[in-house]
């Protein structure tokens, strides 16, 4: 009898402004989004200027991690081997009801399942010291 040992997943070395959020993430245990601590607005994926006031001043502050699914992608193909014993998987787009879009997979949903505009909520799941991974729940 042979026992198949699973493929781990790649988890992704993050620099820079990707790092900082991933830190804050696994920080906090919970979404943190960039935000502007001039005038409040909240930007993702992280830059280094505000695109409403173009200040450089920022902090990750949390967010409720509720939104909806704005788009998503049903993968029936993966070249990453780790995800080969979950296919088909979903990868949402979801917009958080603070406004910015994040990106992760659909957690224990099947194919048809899920539509656009459905209620979902984000969270991370530390993958290492540096990554954070966003699961998206329905609500």
């Amino acid at each position: 009898m042979s026992t198949a040992k699973s493929a781990r997943k790649y988890v992704p070395k993050p620099e820079g402004l990707n790092l900082e959020f991933h830190l804050a993430c696994l920080e906090a245990g919970t979404l943190r989004i960039q935000r502007c601590t001039d005038c409040g607005h909240f930007r993702h994926p992280q830059r280094w200027y505000c695109p409403s006031c173009h200040s450089r001043n920022y902090d990750f502050a949390p967010v409720s991690g509720s939104g909806r699914i704005y788009s998503m992608a049903v993968n029936h193909f993966t070249v990453d081997r780790g995800w080969a014993d979950e296919l088909p998987y979903i990868t949402a787009v979801v917009e958080l009801d603070e406004g910015p879009r994040v990106v992760g997979s659909l957690r224990d949903v099947q194919p048809g399942e899920a539509g656009l505009g459905q209620p979902v909520r984000v969270s991370v799941e530390p993958r290492g010291e540096e990554f954070a991974y966003l699961w998206v729940d329905l609500a």
